[in-house]
C-alpha cells in the first residue's frame, strides 16, 4: 500500500512539476527528429547548449536592477527545436501554475497547429499520476487546465488581424518573428501588455534573415541589452544532427581552412564542414546560392545575414571586414591600440545637442599611408559639455590627433567647446570655418571617401561599427529637418529611434581627417623600439609631460639669456689707441 504523501512533499513535487529543466528530463517525451520515434526528453540529445538555455530561462530567468525578469531573444540555426523546447517549458509552467497564461504566437497557422499537436503529444503522454487535467477536449490550438491546479496556453498565428491585442500574458514566446507580415507593430500592441509584468517571461526565437529587417533590429537591440531584453546566439555545430562524418581521402579546400582556421577554436570540425559539404549538394537553394548556407546555418551572429538591397555600403565591400577578428563592443569607450609615438591620429566626430534622440560618436584612426587604423571609439548618450571634453581628452591622448568634427547644428557647440579649452588641432574646411558642412553635395563626396576607404586603407577592430556599416542607409540625407516636420504637422519616420549609425557618420568624418593629415610611411620592423641610452617619462599624463617641456624650453631660454649678459668682447679702437 502506497504512503500517503504529506502536504510538504506535494508543495515540493508541485514546485519539480513547474520547473522546466527538472521536470521535463523526468517525465515529458518529445518525438525525434532523428528516429521518428516518442523517447524520453533530453536537452543535450541535438543540441549541445541551445535547448538546454531555453529551458534554463524558463525555470530561472535573469531579472534586470528594477527586479525584473528579463527577456530572451535566441538567434539560432534551423532545426535545433528552438519553438519545441520553448512550447515544452511553457507547458510545466502553465500546466502547473493556478492562473498562468501563455501565449504563442507562432508566423502562421500551419506552424500554429504544428506547435499546438507537439504539446499535446507532450501532455497525453505526461505520466497519469502527474498529468494536469485539461478541462475541455474541443479546444483550438489552447489547452485550459484545471483552474485549481494550472492556468492556460494558447498558439496564435501572426496572419491574424491585431494578434496579441487585449493579452495579459506570464509568458510570451514569439516563434520565428521574421517571417511575420508585420513583426514590429505586432509588438507595438503587446507590449502594454508584458511592459509592466514583473515575473513576465517573453522569448523571441528564429534562424537569421534580412539584415535591416525588423528581426534584425530587434536582435541588434537585445544585443544591446536594451530595456529588459539580452540575446544568445548559438551557432550551427552547436546542433549535433549538423555533422557528418568526414570520408578518409578527402582533403579541405582554402575555403574550409580558413573555416576552420577561424572558427575551429570555437568548436568548428571537419564534421561540420563535411555537412556543409553535403547541403551544397543536396539543396537547389544553397547550391545555386551558397551564401544561403551561412542564413540556415549560421557561422556567427555578423555574416548571417541577408544583404538589403536598400544597403548606402555594397555588400562586396564589407567582404573583407566580415573576415577581420573583431572585438565586442563595450560602451561607451573601447580602446583597441594605445597611442604610438610618432603616429598620426585622425577624429571623426559626430556630435549630439541636448535631449537628442541619438547617440554622440567619434571614431579614432591610426593614419599612415596606405593604412587607416581603427584605434578606439566612442557612443554613447550624453551632453555636449561632457563629450566635447571626451573628444578633447582621446585628442591630447592621441598625439594630439586632427579632429574633424560635423559643424551643421549641435556641432557649433563641440566646436566652440573645444576652441575654448585650447584644442589647436581642429580640421576647418576653409578659412575661420572648422568643422565639416554636411550638405547634400558633400555628403555624397565623403560617402565615396568611405567606400573607397572600406575598400583599401581602412582596417576595423570594432564589430558594432562593421554591423553599422551592413545597414546604413545614407540616413542624413533623408533626415527631415525639425522645420520640415512642423510644417508637415507630423513628425517624421522612427528613423532615430530604430537605428543608430552615428559610428557610421564618426567614420565619415574620420576618413575626412585621414586624407586631410599629412602622409607618413608606416615604420619598419624597428620601429617602437626604445634605445638603452633613452628613459621615457613614466605615470605622466600627456598635459604634464607638455608643461614639463614647456618649462624646460623656458629654462633653456633664460640660461641663454644671462650667458648673452655675462659676455664681454675687446674694443677695437682701444688697442689702436695703445699702439
Amino acid at each position: 500500500m502506497a504512503q500517503p504523501v504529506s502536504a510538504q512533499q506535494a508543495l515540493q513535487l508541485l514546485q519539480t512539476l513547474r520547473t522546466p529543466n527538472k521536470a521535463l528530463p523526468a517525465w515529458g517525451e518529445v518525438h525525434d527528429q532523428k528516429t521518428g520515434q516518442f523517447i524520453k526528453y533530453n536537452p543535450l540529445a541535438i543540441t549541445d547548449k541551445l535547448q538546454k538555455s531555453v529551458i534554463d530561462y524558463y525555470s530561472q530567468p535573469p531579472v534586470d536592477q528594477f527586479g525584473h525578469t528579463k527577456w530572451m531573444t535566441l538567434l539560432g540555426y534551423r532545426q535545433g527545436g528552438k519553438s519545441t523546447t520553448a512550447e515544452y517549458a511553457a507547458y510545466c509552467k502553465a500546466a502547473y501554475s493556478p492562473g498562468w497564461d501563455h501565449v504563442c504566437i507562432a508566423d502562421n497557422r500551419d506552424r500554429a497547429d504544428y506547435l499546438h499537436k507537439r504539446v499535446h503529444h507532450l501532455h497525453i503522454r505526461w505520466p497519469d499520476g502527474l498529468r494536469s487535467k485539461n478541462i475541455s477536449s474541443r479546444e483550438s490550438r489552447q489547452l485550459t487546465f484545471d483552474p485549481l491546479v494550472g492556468g492556460k496556453m494558447r498558439i496564435l498565428s501572426a496572419e491574424s488581424g491585431a494578434v496579441g491585442v487585449g493579452q495579459s500574458p506570464d509568458s510570451f514566446h514569439a516563434s520565428e518573428p521574421h517571417l511575420w507580415s508585420d513583426f514590429s507593430g505586432s509588438m507595438f500592441l503587446i507590449n502594454p501588455s508584458i511592459r509592466n509584468r514583473q515575473h513576465c517571461l517573453v522569448l523571441f526565437e528564429a534562424t537569421p534573415w534580412e539584415r535591416n529587417g525588423d528581426w534584425h533590429e530587434h536582435y541588434q537591440k537585445a544585443k544591446r541589452g536594451a530595456g529588459r531584453h539580452f540575446a544568445e546566439f548559438f551557432p550551427f555545430w552547436d546542433g549535433k544532427l549538423n555533422r557528418r562524418s568526414w570520408p578518409k581521402g578527402w582533403k579541405p579546400d582554402n575555403e574550409e581552412l580558413e573555416l576552420l582556421n577561424r572558427f575551429g577554436p570555437q568548436g568548428l570540425t571537419l564534421d561540420n564542414l563535411a555537412f556543409r559539404r553535403y547541403s551544397l549538394e543536396d539543396d537547389d537553394e544553397i547550391r545555386k546560392n551558397p551564401d544561403m548556407f551561412r542564413v540556415m546555418y549560421p557561422f556567427d551572429d555578423l555574416t548571417c545575414w541577408i544583404a538589403s538591397a536598400a544597403a548606402a555600403i555594397p555588400a562586396h565591400v564589407l567582404d573583407r571586414h566580415l573576415k577581420a577578428e573583431l572585438v565586442e563592443w563595450s560602451p561607451p569607450y573601447m580602446e583597441y591600440e594605445p597611442p604610438q609615438p610618432g603616429a598620426i591620429y585622425a577624429i571623426g566626430v559626430d556630435p549630439v545637442g541636448y535631449a537628442a534622440r541619438d547617440h554622440a560618436a567619434f571614431q579614432v584612426l591610426k593614419c599612415w599611408d596606405g593604412e587607416w587604423t581603427q584605434v578606439a571609439s566612442y557612443a554613447a548618450h550624453t551632453d555636449p559639455v561632457r563629450f566635447a571634453r571626451e573628444v578633447a581628452r582621446v585628442g591630447n591622448y592621441y598625439n594630439r590627433a586632427r579632429i574633424v568634427v560635423e559643424s551643421n547644428g549641435v556641432g557649433q557647440a563641440v566646436l566652440a567647446l573645444l576652441e575654448e579649452a585650447g584644442y589647436s588641432n581642429i580640421y576647418c574646411e576653409d578659412r575661420m570655418r572648422p568643422g565639416f558642412t554636411s550638405t547634400s553635395k558633400s555628403l555624397d563626396k565623403a560617402m565615396g571617401w568611405l567606400i573607397d576607404a572600406l575598400m583599401d586603407e581602412l582596417v576595423l577592430r570594432d564589430k558594432d561599427t562593421v554591423e553599422q556599416l551592413q545597414t546604413y542607409k545614407d540616413d542624413k540625407k533623408i533626415e527631415e529637418s525639425p522645420r520640415t516636420e512642423l510644417v508637415r504637422g507630423t513628425s517624421s519616420s522612427r528613423r532615430r529611434d530604430r537605428h543608430h549609425w552615428d559610428k557610421v557618420s564618426a567614420l565619415i568624418m574620420a576618413v575626412i581627417g585621414a586624407r586631410d593629415v599629412p602622409r607618413k610611411r608606416r615604420p619598419g620592423p624597428e620601429y617602437g623600439k626604445i634605445p638603452e641610452n633613452i628613459v621615457f617619462f613614466t605615470g605622466l599624463t600627456a598635459e604634464q609631460q607638455d608643461q614639463y617641456r614647456n618649462q624646460l624650453a623656458a629654462d633653456t631660454d633664460s640660461k641663454e639669456q644671462s650667458s648673452r649678459r655675462r659676455a664681454s668682447y675687446r674694443s677695437v679702437r682701444r688697442s689702436r689707441r695703445k699702439r
